[in-house]
């Protein structure tokens, strides 16, 4: 008898795991409270960019995607988890979850990098330890990572590429 509740369980779960993932894709990735994730290129060239999503998340560009010189790109998402990254530039790792949690991380050792690039979380309001993590123009660095669990009410984390 125990065989047979074991076998039975396991579709009403399928069945369970399937109608979560229509009502998921039903609600879209723009319907997560604004959650989105941006990228601007500062760096007076086009910047070809590259990405890495981990955990299920979906790609947010075609990987090789060219952002040009002085434009940006905001890109609607429930949660998120990866990497993005462009030549000559150091790799920006983030997690952005559905209830406005972060984590983020880009190494601030860019003095002879050609790209310069920085992770700010945008949020109203910010809570807990949310700072710009990476470098801008002139070296300026920041943080190099802000630890899981420390910063929330986060909305939208950007992603942006200087000149050094």
């Amino acid at each position: 008898m125990a065989t047979a509740s074991s076998n039975s369980k396991a579709p009403l779960a399928l069945v369970l795991l399937v109608a979560l993932c229509a009502t998921t894709a039903a609600g879209g990735q723009g319907s997560c409270e604004g959650h989105k994730v941006t990228v601007q290129n500062l760096c007076g060239h086009d910047l070809n960019l590259g990405i890495e999503p981990r955990s299920n998340s979906k790609a947010l560009f075609p990987n090789g995607w060219l952002l040009p010189s002085g434009k940006h790109e905001s890109f609607d998402v429930c949660a998120w988890t990866g990497s993005v990254s462009a030549q000559g530039a150091a790799v920006a790792e983030f997690h952005l979850d559905h209830e406005g949690g972060a984590y983020y991380e880009v190494s601030t050792d860019q003095a002879t990098m050609s790209v310069r690039v920085s992770v700010t979380p945008h949020g109203t309001p910010l809570q807990g330890h949310c700072p710009t993590a990476g470098c801008d123009t002139g070296g300026h660095c920041f943080e190099h990572s802000v630890p899981s669990g420390n910063c929330h009410g986060v909305t939208e984390i950007k992603i942006v590429y200087y000149n050094p």
